[in-house]
């Protein structure tokens, strides 16, 4: 069996979704919640992804991205794969966790976008057993940031399906546009044995099969890059310290050399370069001390406020020092 096509261009619209394997349970406990969260955040950081609405179930997930450097692929494979990494360590397992490749249906956002948002907000109480009485309960979705109950996390982005509502009453029209119910086009849509590749009208579907027939080479996909040697230089100013510090391995050094795995960090979420440049530049036999690092800084990141609070200083100053 042939797989779903995957289109990709520019800033389009991403209803995505996956389920455990063997319909398991992927979260488990509140931390697993948190982790996958985490997952998300670092992807919209290395790939520059915008989220506009999610919510964890108990063995699935729903994410509506959008993806302005047209790489949903690497994004969602980043955050599938740092997770299963994640939950096997924590649970004792291995294996793949998740059923196989995502499911991503391409979103018409002029006119379903907020019923698609209003769709994976219901999910909770929508199930044949609801998680909650009232979806406000709920808080592994993005629902409550929306009505402005809980705090809204940096990279989740709300203003654009509140701009679709046409009302100056955003938080009270958009409550009120949920609690309602599921529009019966959308309902009928995802309730298909097969689900199709794209949600939108005529129009909208016509332009998807033009785009099609473009060849890659001529697609225009614009990637931001940041240069390692600014992130570098950056971080040894910040530090007092010489870059030769940061970008050299010293033997037997037994505390936790901090900038200089902020650094590979850093040139790994900012710069798009590979584990095996950043090897070169580190000066590693092998990218897999690259991949190490990071993940020992991330669970740092977790267990240690301070190191987190001072990693996002960076990161924040750093995007905006440094010019593209």
């Amino acid at each position: 069996m042939s797989r779903p096509l995957r289109i990709e261009y520019e800033n389009a619209f991403y209803h995505v979704m996956n389920r455990g394997r063997g319909r398991e349970n992927t979260f488990l406990s509140d931390d697993d919640f948190k982790y996958f969260l985490y997952c998300i955040e670092q992807a919209s950081l290395r790939f520059n992804i915008e989220v506009h609405s999610y919510c964890l179930m108990t063995n699935h997930y729903h994410l509506l991205i959008k993806t302005p450097d047209a790489n949903l692929g690497r994004a969602m494979k980043h955050i599938n794969g740092l997770y299963t990494q994640y939950f096997n360590r924590a649970h004792n397992t291995d294996g793949a966790l998740f059923r196989g490749r995502y499911k991503a249906v391409l979103v018409d956002a002029d006119n379903y976008l907020l019923h698609v948002s209003r769709y994976i907000h219901r999910n909770p109480i929508e199930t044949s057993t609801p998680l909650v009485d009232v979806l406000i309960d709920y808080k592994w979705s993005s629902y409550s940031a929306f009505i402005k109950k809980t705090a809204t996390p940096k990279w989740l982005v709300r203003d654009f399906i509140f701009s679709l509502q046409g009302k100056n009453r955003k938080y009270a029209a958009y409550k009120q546009f949920v609690e309602y119910e599921n529009n019966k086009e959308v309902i009928t849509f995802y309730g298909a044995k097969k689900l199709l590749s794209v949600l939108g009208c005529d129009a909208f579907i016509e332009k998807i099969k033009g785009y099609i027939a473009i060849p890659d080479s001529e697609r225009s996909i614009v990637i931001k890059k940041r240069s390692t040697d600014d992130v570098i230089d950056y971080l040894a100013k910040y530090f007092c310290i010489d870059t030769h510090d940061i970008v050299t391995v010293k033997k037997g050094r037994k505390e936790k050399n901090l900038p200089r795995m902020f650094a590979i960090k850093l040139c790994q979420d900012l710069t798009g370069q590979n584990l095996k440049a950043l090897a070169v530049i580190f000066n590693v036999q092998h990218y897999s001390a690259i991949s190490q690092t990071v993940c020992r800084l991330n669970k740092l990141i977790i267990e240690d406020d301070k190191v987190k609070l001072q990693f996002e200083k960076l990161r924040d100053s750093l995007m905006c020092e440094v010019k593209i």
